[in-house]
């Protein structure tokens, strides 16, 4: 069980936090679960070597866990996150309640849970497509304007005389060179047959269709389904493809690594237009 920290203990303890402390925590809270590496990532650049920088991050989470404010999950991953950042991190309510000393959006605290193989690679995954975005957009010339992620990113419409929530993983909004590019994120770990890809497909093209997200922004983003290889890849595409031949192209499939050249090179100029 976690310790129970007094709320008097949290107003004295929250003037002594470093600016990078509150921001790991905001991170993890806004993602739910983070690795060291994804934090060192996101707030950890100043260091001389990755080596040096790991190390850093994982002093300064050795600090906010002996402080109560966040803890690990009871096992390591592997996978594309396995090696010395592979401890996943989370909230304890005390880092929740803290939060909420300074914002009362802070959601409130849901009792801790080992989450399941899929729920915590898929939120990861989340997570890492957050954290190359920022890479990305701290490369002259661009910035990260926006992220949403859920359940901030969902989209109300009417379908059919009903209230319908279009929930895409993350959205952002990108600038390049005075050029802004606005994006629905979707991530697929292979997991689900394609036929729940082309309904998810579905939701997308009616909420286009309502019209209201162009009639706010002008523009509709680019839907981009992040897929773990090539095979997976090209059997979307061609289900896409084959599904909406005879409607707007709104869409865009990639695996990870096409990530920074697909937001280099804008939504605009993607093969799947959405203005």
């Amino acid at each position: 069980m976690p310790e129970r920290v007094s709320l008097k203990k949290l107003e004295e303890l929250e003037p002594s936090l470093s600016d990078r402390d509150k921001h790991i925590l905001r991170s993890i809270q806004a993602y739910r679960y983070l690795t060291t590496s994804q934090i060192q990532r996101l707030h950890v650049i100043d260091a001389a070597t990755p080596s040096s920088a790991l190390r850093a991050t994982s002093r300064n989470l050795k600090k906010l866990k002996e402080l109560h404010l966040i803890d690990t999950l009871t096992r390591r991953i592997g996978g594309v996150y396995s090696g010395s950042g592979s401890s996943v991190w989370h909230l304890d309510a005390a880092g929740e309640r803290l939060l909420r000393l300074t914002d009362n959006k802070a959601r409130s605290h849901k009792a801790s849970f080992e989450p399941s193989a899929y729920f915590l690679a898929h939120t990861l995954s989340v997570s890492e497509c957050f954290v190359r975005l920022t890479e990305v957009c701290r490369k002259k010339g661009m910035y990260l304007t926006e992220v949403q992620n859920e359940p901030y990113c969902w989209r109300p419409y009417n379908s059919a005389g009903k209230i319908i929530s279009l929930k895409p993983d993350l959205f952002a909004i990108t600038l390049c060179h005075m050029y802004e590019d606005r994006w629905f994120f979707e991530i697929d770990l292979a997991t689900e047959s394609p036929v729940k890809v082309i309904e998810k497909c579905h939701r997308y093209h009616q909420y286009y269709r309502s019209g209201l997200e162009q009639k706010q922004f002008g523009v509709f983003p680019l839907v981009v389904w992040i897929v773990p290889d090539e095979a997976r890849k090209s059997s979307i595409e061609i289900r896409i493809k084959a599904e909406f031949s005879k409607q707007p192209n709104i869409f865009a499939v990639i695996t990870p690594d096409e990530l920074e050249p697909l937001v280099r090179k804008g939504a605009g100029d993607s093969e799947g237009g959405h203005s």
